[in-house]
């Protein structure tokens, strides 16, 4: 009772830590958990993946072969033929297998794509015996006397450690603590287990000894979420991955002297998912290649050098055939696509030659094809989904594979919109290259996703795991291919406070994270009034990133503990900074609705855009989800002058469809014009439905048309009346989110148009003011008390100093009788 109490208490704590960032994530597709604050997380990194070559290596317990998983299924190689046989079939995609001591039995995970089960399956007979609750479930691993199975399962409303008795069919919590326990592995006898803990800041390995009734720490790494182990089949030694830098290396320990652990492998490397042989000589483990596919390696327990285990053929059981996709333009040339392929069955294919993601929106698994894929397929039938970005109808085409022959398959990409024929350079200036995902990801493969998506221009920002600076030497590289760049930033990870993303910065702020709940390294009297004072020395433009979630206006009485603590200080005392108004895990239209209310204050604040997605993650979205349409003089414009035009609140912000508005006067978002009737036009072109267009006057919607249905375009006008101050905005979106919104990932396909002033940049209407500045006031106050509940003892008067200042210079802005 009391270990659910004290985790009732650290998630109470957890959710103060979250308060500026939780409300801008995504929410969940799995069973929803309460281990971290963003779900995203915890299926990213918890939950398994789906790769072409070889993953989760278990060696059998006879020495001959190794289970792993590849392809969405079960695999199993002999070791001295080379011949890998696969064991499983059907929809869903099977990983991390785990032998019985007499090698008869294998446990693995089952993912449907929406939740996950246990499956214990007779290698001979192939018969099945499944453990699916209604929450995830993950990990399996069986006792020594292989009566009992352990695994991980969500079922009590956080992941925990199971014991369920095979015969009996029953199950019983061994474990409750904070975060995520899995990767159970039994120790040589059966009095014991150790397992993966999350421990807040820390990743832990811990070790239950059941007859001693003992649960301690044997090692802990600070949020390094590969930190997955095996244990010796005979000694009480433990292998496991864990980072170096910005690398995953293997490392063992004896579990009776923690004080030092023994590193295996070395030079730049990402060894992931460590097993021991069945004699405790060796060690097996996965690591991707510069294309992002995993091989099957192994290294003597004891340090040497790493060997390839070689897969000389694949065995499905049935004949193969070849596929070759050839994305293609109304041209005939060859395009860059994104790529989603399931056989009949409804089974997913990964790619052969790079990285396969999966759309935690949708369900879809998809890949990026540069130009022609070639694929080996079990025969049977195929459908095939294609785009290229979000303007790009969906090309859906069913092919048949048949056996010894090539089947080839043209798909035709042609775009509802062609950003850059119409004068536009289309950029997301909020991803990440690295966050701890399966593989290492550069530039360079930034770049494909960037063809694939019609993403010109991206700024992936470095980011900290705590002590460890994720891609911290690439700070300022930018790299160009096709007229695609990639430009690295910076996200300043005050996580209480709120983040803020740093364009075109060369050296690193410092502190990469600070907060009420972050790890106190130095003075805690700190504040992203900070970052403001750096960029400003640097000549960069700060950019307050996810700020909100849902639907609703964040300015209403229950909402308002959902802003980040010091964006509305910050916003009234800083005049060069941008509001992230599209992200890829929330609502555009909550977010508009601060915008609109720092326009209304007279803050030229440009609304800027993020996906928040990861190259080198497997559940994320699209690169490009949020993005920026910026108009520009020429095709070939470079970074800088685009993101320049951007920062002046040019063009559009968009989750997938296009808006270009303007006014008869020839003025355009940006621009200045002057009150009185005037004529408007708005372009509208959408993939997807999209009902409502509207035009927006000092935050009041002013005039409601109908929007466009999917793969249309058209050309809206209409007049009215503007006030003598303040501005003039046109917006467009789906009346309904949607559960599979493709080629577009945001459930809410949305667009807005940039503001143009009325009179002169920063004008304001007195009374859109006046409302403004004392829902501002609201959100300040209600950030005050916050903090002081967060901060407790400490003095945070930095901050509560610029929130002070920040309440005086709205109340200036009302009237004295208010």
């Amino acid at each position: 009772m009391s270990g659910k109490i004290n985790r009732g208490l650290a998630f109470l704590m957890l959710a103060l830590l979250c308060a500026s960032t939780a409300q801008a994530q995504f929410t969940n597709r799995y069973p929803k958990l309460d281990d971290f604050g963003h779900q995203i997380y915890l299926e990213q990194h918890e939950l398994p993946i789906l790769s072409h070559g070889p993953v989760d290596p278990a060696p059998s317990p006879d020495g001959r072969s190794i289970a792993f998983a590849a392809q969405g299924w079960l695999w199993l190689l002999e070791i001295d033929s080379g011949v890998a046989r696969r064991l499983t079939e059907g929809r869903d995609v099977d990983s991390r297998p785990r032998w019985s001591a007499d090698g008869q039995q294998l446990a693995f995970v089952r993912d449907t794509g929406a939740d996950t089960s246990i499956v214990i399956m007779d290698v001979e007979s192939r018969e099945e015996i499944v453990i699916d609750t209604k929450a995830i479930d993950v990990d399996p691993e069986f006792s020594a006397d292989g009566e009992h199975l352990y695994y991980t399962s969500g079922q009590s409303g956080s992941l925990d450690i199971w014991r369920h008795h095979i015969a009996a069919s029953t199950s019983e919590q061994v474990t409750a603590l904070r975060q995520a326990e899995r990767n159970a592995r039994r120790l040589p006898g059966s009095d014991s287990i150790l397992y993966l803990d999350g421990n807040g800041a820390q990743r832990q390995l811990r070790l239950r000894n059941f007859i001693e009734g003992t649960d301690t720490v044997a090692h802990a790494e600070t949020l390094s979420y590969h930190l997955t182990a095996d244990v010796h089949p005979v000694e009480r030694l433990v292998v496991f991955s864990a980072p170096l830098e910005n690398d995953y290396h293997l490392w063992t320990k004896d579990l009776d002297r923690p004080e030092v652990r023994k590193q295996l492998t070395f030079g730049q490397a990402y060894a992931l998912t460590p097993a021991f042989s069945a004699d405790g000589t060796s060690i097996y483990f996965v690591e991707a290649d510069a294309q992002r596919q995993f091989h099957l390696k192994r290294i003597a327990t004891y340090g040497g050098p790493v060997e390839s285990v070689r897969i000389r053929s694949w065995d499905y059981g049935k004949k193969t055939g070849q596929l070759t996709i050839v994305p293609q333009n109304a041209l005939g040339d060859t395009v860059a696509a994104r790529v989603s392929i399931v056989d009949g069955d409804g089974h997913p294919v990964a790619s052969p030659s790079d990285a396969t993601y999966f759309d935690p929106q949708s369900g879809r698994n998809y890949f990026y094809s540069i130009g022609e894929q070639d694929l080996t397929l079990p025969v049977g039938t195929y459908e095939i989904t294609a785009t290229n970005g979000p303007m790009t109808p969906l090309v859906q085409q069913t092919v048949r594979v048949r056996a010894n022959e090539k089947a080839e398959t043209p798909l035709l990409l042609e775009p509802v919109w062609d950003a850059k024929e119409a004068g536009y350079i289309a950029a997301d200036y909020h991803n990440h290259l690295n966050g701890d995902g399966h593989h290492r990801a550069t530039h360079e493969h930034a770049l494909r996703l960037q063809k694939g998506e019609s993403l010109h221009h991206m700024a992936p920002m470095s980011w900290n795991r705590w002590d460890r600076k994720i891609d911290r030497e690439l700070l300022g590289t930018q790299t160009e291919s096709e007229g695609f760049v990639v430009s690295q930033g910076q996200e300043v990870r005050s996580h209480f406070h709120g983040h803020i993303g740093l364009v075109g910065v060369q050296q690193p702020f410092e502190p990469w994270f600070f907060g009420p709940h972050n790890p106190t390294l130095g003075d805690p009297n700190l504040s992203n009034g900070m970052v403001f004072d750096y960029a400003r020395g640097q000549g960069l433009f700060p950019i307050y990133v996810h700020p909100t979630s849902s639907d609703a206006d964040p300015f209403l009485p229950d909402q308002l503990d959902g802003l980040p603590i010091e964006l509305v200080s910050d916003a009234v005392l800083e005049e060069n900074f941008g509001l992230e108004a599209v992200i890829g895990w929330s609502s555009p239209l909550g977010t508009s609705q601060l915008w609109y209310r720092l326009l209304n204050v007279g803050r030229s604040v440009p609304a800027m855009s993020g996906t928040d997605a990861w190259v080198d993650f497997y559940r994320t979205p699209a690169v490009g989800t949020g993005r920026n349409y910026v108009p520009v003089d020429s095709q070939s414009a470079d970074f800088v002058t685009t993101f320049n035009s951007a920062t002046a609140s040019r063009g559009f912000v968009s989750t997938g469809p296009a808006i270009v508005f303007e006014l008869d006067d020839g003025s355009k978002p940006g621009d200045v014009t002057r009150s009185g009737t005037v004529g408007w036009s708005a372009f509208v072109a959408s993939t997807i439905d999209v009902e409502r267009v509207e035009i927006v006057v000092n935050g009041d919607i002013v005039q409601r048309l109908s929007g466009v249905s999917a793969g249309q375009s058209k050309t809206i006008t209409g007049e009215l009346v503007l006030p003598e101050a303040g501005w003039v905005a046109a917006r467009v979106y789906s009346e309904q989110p949607l559960e599979d919104p493709w080629p577009m990932m945001h459930p809410r396909p949305f667009a807005h148009s940039e503001p143009i002033w009325i009179g002169e940049v920063g004008s304001t209407d007195s009374a859109a003011r006046t409302k403004a500045a004392s829902d501002m006031i609201r959100a300040i106050e209600a950030a005050e008390q916050t903090s002081r509940d967060a901060y407790g003892e400490v003095k945070a008067s930095k901050m509560m100093g610029r929130m002070a200042e920040a309440k005086k210079q709205l109340r200036n802005m009302m009237p004295a009788d208010t």
